[in-house]
């Protein structure tokens, strides 16, 4: 499938910020199950962009913006073809031996400890426990670990936020697929089965905001990728933009800023299907225009920092909380 992938972000300020230091994750890798064939980044105020792998592999686009400014905006489109395995259950259908040999190994390991935002905690322990001795295949223990957390969470928006760890959504109930992601991560790792996160996107009807996934270690197969909110394998309509121990290793867009101001955070995404990829293309036309209302589709709710009453100091500029769709 060629996919389109248009992701906005807009950063407002109620007064002038500067100094600012701004991180991008927003590019679909080549591998084995998709296929880059276009990325371009647009940026205003403009700066020049420096990129970079990080520790995980994930490319990041990284600039500076010193001067002062009251709106940042960035367009990240992609186009992307994927061609994911078929059958990918059938790489899990191997026996689950949990601490077995091949799950000591450095692509694996780490993701067998705890991470910033799935990290122990009285609840989560009692939910691990809840789950006993895992049995049969690898397909078995996903598919266990699977209707466990769709059991334990309800899928709700505006309940938790871009940093809320899987203690509290746990306690809550209720999340949005990036928590769904970390409580199944929690599952997979205190049985012993190596997990890790993926942030990317997927082809939908309506409102559209970036996803999160997780993928499942079987030894020879490597990693198979796995919907916990949905309860389904990743098919082509999923786009891969990288991996991690949590959120906290690939969030959209991170950064920094100084100045005593409000932050208000917009984002839009869209993924469509297309024929081919055209020719030439520019869809950063009228830069300079104000954006319109009805171009921008609200895939989380507005949120206000509070105003620092201390002296102007560094401020951690505001994540996207991914929370694509639960239906199927």
């Amino acid at each position: 499938m060629l996919l389109r992938i248009q992701h906005d972000t807009k950063l407002s300020y109620s007064e002038p910020v500067s100094e600012t230091v701004f991180e991008i994750r927003m590019y679909p890798p080549t591998d084995q199950e998709q296929e880059n064939l276009d990325y371009r980044l647009r940026i205003n105020p403009s700066a020049p962009v420096t990129v970079y792998l990080d520790g995980f592999g994930n490319r990041v686009d990284l600039f500076n913006i010193l001067a002062a400014y009251r709106e940042l905006v960035i367009r990240a489109t992609s186009f992307v073809r994927t061609h994911r395995d078929p059958n990918p259950a059938a790489r899990l259908d191997v026996p689950f031996v949990p601490g077995g040999n091949e799950l000591v190994d450095l692509e694996t390991i780490e993701y067998l400890q705890p991470s910033p935002l799935v990290h122990r905690s009285r609840e989560l322990d009692g939910f691990v426990a809840s789950l006993g001795k895992p049995a049969g295949s690898t397909l078995d223990v996903v598919r266990a670990v699977c209707e466990s957390v769709r059991l334990a969470l309800i899928y709700e928006k505006k309940v938790t936020s871009a940093r809320t760890p899987v203690s509290e959504a746990l306690r809550l109930g209720r999340g949005v697929c990036q928590d769904f992601a970390h409580l199944f991560l929690a599952a997979c790792r205190g049985v012993g089965l190596p997990a890790r996160y993926v942030s990317g996107y997927i082809h939908q009807e309506g409102e559209v905001a970036t996803h999160a996934w997780c993928q499942i270690w079987s030894n020879p197969s490597g990693w198979v990728d796995f919907d916990p909110t949905r309860g389904v394998f990743a098919t082509d309509d999923y786009i891969k933009i990288g991996v991690g121990r949590d959120y906290s290793d690939v969030p959209p867009n991170r950064g920094v800023w100084t100045g005593q101001a409000d932050e208000t955070i917009s984002v839009s995404v869209k993924v469509e299907p297309i024929d081919r990829v055209p020719t030439e293309w520019n869809d950063w036309s009228a830069i300079q225009a104000p954006w319109s209302a009805a171009s921008w589709i609200q895939s989380q709710a507005r949120s206000t920092r509070q105003r620092l009453s201390h002296q102007p100091g560094y401020r951690q500029q505001q994540g996207q909380q991914q929370q694509g769709d639960a239906a199927v």
